[in-house]
């Protein structure tokens, strides 16, 4: 159901109109851009084993887990981007059109093009193959999101008073940070300490929910595009049976 609202969205009817060159770099470094900055958050945050208290550490570790997942697949998602840009350049330009106009895009661009290097429907083709293994390792993944974070609701609401104090202490640090230019502050210090200590439950808390965050977000980026490449494959496949 995810996929079908996506690509709903992606294949709604667009404004007419050529969409220049700029436009196409614009969106193609936007998307490689995020997806650079959403791994190094990743890796700021971590994906080690903690042993914080039983009967939530299996959590604690599955969402470490997860994001350590999706890093990789995140990973092979920025090669695959890299082997492609011109694909990606054209399909960025023509991101908002419907199946027809994307059908009638590729069959004009194709037949402008010099040679078989330059045409784009069998590169697109290609991209989506070397895709297969990402999406089929995100599909997975969206699964067991879906469950962790459904384990993530129940066990904050059953740690609320602790989620509260951690909550507390960050606002503290802030605080202190306004007030305090130097970093030899002994409240400031302690302040850090506390929030920062990896076996303070309502800390271990947050950070699982914030690793779920953020693998959610890279399983949406992954998960966007896919159903883009999923409508143009649909369409080649039709005009093959066509023909």
């Amino acid at each position: 159901m995810k996929k079908t609202l996506i690509c709903a969205l992606i294949c709604a009817p667009l404004l007419t109109g050529c969409v220049s060159t700029t436009d196409e770099s614009a969106g193609s470094l936007d998307r490689t851009k995020a997806v650079a900055e959403l791994t190094t958050e990743m890796d700021d945050l971590g994906y080690g084993t903690v042993e914080v208290q039983p009967g939530v550490d299996e959590f604690l570790n599955m969402a470490a887990l997860i994001l350590k997942r999706q890093r990789n697949v995140m990973g092979e998602y920025r090669k695959r981007t890299e082997n492609y840009p011109d694909v990606i350049s054209f399909l960025y330009a023509y991101k908002d059109a419907t199946p027809e106009q994307l059908t009638v895009a590729i069959a004009e661009f194709d037949a402008g093009a010099k040679n078989e290097d330059e045409k784009i429907g069998h590169k697109i083709a290609s991209y989506n193959k070397a895709n297969e293994n990402i999406y089929d390792e995100n599909i997975q993944l969206t699964t067991d999101l879906a469950g962790e974070i459904l384990k993530s609701t129940y066990i904050l609401s059953q740690n609320s008073s602790v989620i509260a104090k951690v909550t507390a202490l960050n606002a503290a640090k802030s605080f202190s940070s306004s007030l305090f230019s130097s970093t030899d502050n002994e409240d400031e210090k302690e302040v850090k300490e506390i929030k920062e200590d990896p076996k303070d439950l309502g800390y271990a808390l947050l950070k699982a929910k914030d690793q779920l965050s953020l693998a959610l977000e890279a399983n949406d980026i992954i998960d966007l595009e896919q159903a883009t490449i999923a409508a143009v494959q649909q369409l080649q496949e039709e005009q093959e049976a066509k023909s």
